[in-house]
């Protein structure tokens, strides 16, 4: 099973949030909302995803980790074109 494209971007804010923000009330469960929202949200091929820290506008907190989409369309043997 491969893990999906957003992985990196949920796990860099997870790493962000337990270094920094471990004090916040529901702090792991804005990893859970953003990977919510980056599975489910449409994004287009070639698009910029940024993933910004949750408290930034109640702090003074400017991380942020970005990601590109890019669909690479695969033809199989039996004709059917998938994405990966």
């Amino acid at each position: 099973m491969s893990l999906p494209w957003y992985w990196p971007l949920v796990q860099d804010l997870r790493k962000h949030i337990e270094d920094n923000h471990m004090e916040q009330r529901g702090a792991l469960e804005e990893v859970d909302f953003t990977e919510e929202y980056l599975h489910y949200e449409s994004f287009r091929d070639g698009e910029d995803v940024t993933v910004i820290c949750p408290w930034s506008n109640h702090c003074d907190c400017t991380w942020e980790s970005k990601g590109h989409v890019r669909f690479k369309f695969i033809e199989s043997n039996d004709g059917v074109t998938t994405y990966a």
